[in-house]
């Protein structure tokens, strides 16, 4: 029929508006499957983020920009002042690390305690730590720690514990072990002498030796060579009865060993012994330092020994062959 328009003539054309409609549709769509996969990157965007699975804190999303230098004293949204930022994304405080052990009291040397004995943890961020814990046969010990600061932590080595790695735990759960194992020793093997220098020595020749003449007076000791700063520890266990300073003997100290009539005598030390009159130190325990204090020619340490009161009723005894018994 005239007029009348064939199936092949029909043809689909799009308006403006259909066509504007399916742009915006597109874009919706994008925005819809991407800006959730986007939020997340971001929010997770921070060093060791993934990494933890119980944080101290909760993360912080990072800011657009960073905060410029005047902004310091502002509010920092209630963080720890011993947190440390990890790169934009999470503040959390530091982690305990141990450094070294050392043993303060009833030890058989520095670093090697026996049950009951007091030991200092040694680190950093330790301000934190809530127990320390140590080995024993039957698995682990707990044990509340004395004192504690950043540097290190005091703490009763319990008497069940034996020779192994040790761990501090901090108020956060987390935690540390010692670098290497805790050798922890009978009571029996704490020495009960030792020689009062730990280093290289040597016993001079005859000016050095008891008797030796001096201005005025005889050589009352043994002088023992030794470099300046080498540590000196007491020979046995013994009680401070003087730590003072002498124009002759420059920075000295006199130990009354308990139990006998004794006492030995420490001097030209490099600097003053941290130790108190009246004050137990046991054999090995720390007195001072080699020096060449007071009246003295060069580093070493004048070693005298006294049967009796020092310098009031006492007599002075030739310590060399002693000194070398305790090399042995």
């Amino acid at each position: 029929m005239r007029g009348a328009p064939t199936r092949r003539g029909r043809r689909q054309t799009i308006t403006p508006a259909g066509l504007i409609l399916v742009v915006f549709g597109f874009l919706a769509l994008t925005l819809i499957v991407l800006m959730p996969a986007k939020a997340g990157a971001r929010y997770l965007d921070g060093a060791g983020t993934a990494t933890l699975k119980n944080s101290p804190v909760e993360p912080v999303e990072p800011e657009a920009s960073p905060p410029s230098a005047s902004s310091d004293t502002g509010d920092t949204g209630g963080a720890s002042s011993s947190a440390t930022n990890s790169g934009g994304g999470l503040g959390i405080p530091g982690f305990p690390v141990i450094s070294r052990i050392l043993c303060l009291r009833q030890c058989v040397s520095s670093s090697q305690p026996t049950p009951g004995a007091i030991i200092a943890v040694r680190g950093d961020h330790l301000e934190r730590v809530t127990r320390v814990i140590f080995r024993s046969k039957s698995g682990w010990i707990r044990a509340k720690w004395r004192t504690r600061n950043r540097a290190a932590v005091r703490v009763t080595v319990p008497k069940r514990a034996v020779r192994g790695f040790l761990a501090v735990v901090d108020s956060s759960g987390n935690r540390t072990r010692s670098p290497r194992e805790l050798r922890i020793l009978p009571v029996s093997a704490i020495p009960v002498e030792v020689f009062p220098v730990r280093g290289p020595i040597t016993f001079g020749s005859g000016g050095s030796r008891f008797g030796a003449g001096r201005p005025g007076h005889t050589h009352q000791g043994q002088d023992v060579s030794a470099a300046c700063g080498t540590k000196l520890v007491s020979v046995r266990r013994a009680r401070v009865l003087y730590n003072q300073w002498d124009d002759g003997g420059g920075n000295y100290v006199v130990l009354h060993n308990v139990g006998t009539s004794t006492n030995f005598v420490y001097m030209h030390m490099i600097r003053r012994s941290p130790l108190k009159v009246g004050q137990l130190v046991p054999a090995g325990g720390a007195v001072g330092r080699v020096g060449t204090t007071g009246s003295s020619s060069g580093c070493h340490l004048h070693f005298e020994y006294w049967i009796g009161p020092w310098q009031t009723g006492g007599h002075p005894i030739d310590p060399l062959p002693y000194l070398r018994s305790l090399l042995k």
